[in-house]
C-alpha cells in the first residue's frame, strides 16, 4: 500500500513539476519578429556613432501604446534604455515616434545609437531563450 502511495506521489510531483517547468518556459520566451527585421541599432565607439546608416523617421508608423513609453527606465549617467518586447532580439527607441528596432548582436547594458532619431540609449536587460 505505501509503495502505490508513493508511486501515486511521484507521478502527481513529475506532472506538477513539467506544469510549472511549462509556465516559467512560457514566460520567458519570446516570439520570433514576423516579417521583415526592423533597421538594426548603431553601435557606440567611445560615445559616439560607430558607423551605421541613418534613417528618415516613417510618418505612417504607429506609436507603442502610453503604457509601454512609461516604462522607460534610465541609466546610472541619465541615458534611456530601450523598452523590451515580446519578440526576441527586437527593442523600441526610448525617443519619438518610439520606432521598432533590431537589437540582435548587441548585451544588455550596451550603449547604442537610435538610427531614425540619432540619439543614444542602452539595451535592456532581457532574457530570451530562442
Amino acid at each position: 500500500m505505501k509503495a502505490k502511495t508513493l508511486a501515486v506521489a511521484m507521478l502527481c510531483a513529475t506532472a506538477l513539476s513539467s506544469c510549472i517547468h511549462q509556465l516559467v518556459i512560457q514566460s520567458v520566451t519570446r516570439d520570433i519578429y514576423p516579417g521583415d527585421r526592423p533597421p538594426h541599432v548603431i553601435a557606440d565607439n567611445n560615445g559616439t556613432p560607430a558607423g551605421g546608416k541613418w534613417l528618415a523617421n516613417d510618418p505612417a508608423a504607429l506609436p507603442p501604446s502610453s503604457s509601454e513609453i512609461e516604462k522607460i527606465k534610465y541609466h546610472a549617467d541619465g541615458l534611456p534604455y530601450g523598452i523590451p518586447s515580446n519578440y526576441a532580439g527586437i527593442i523600441t527607441s526610448p525617443y519619438s515616434p518610439y520606432n521598432v528596432l533590431d537589437c540582435q548582436n548587441t548585451k544588455p547594458n550596451q550603449k547604442v545609437w537610435d538610427p531614425y532619431t540619432r540619439k543614444p540609449f542602452y539595451i535592456p536587460r532581457t532574457y530570451t531563450f530562442n
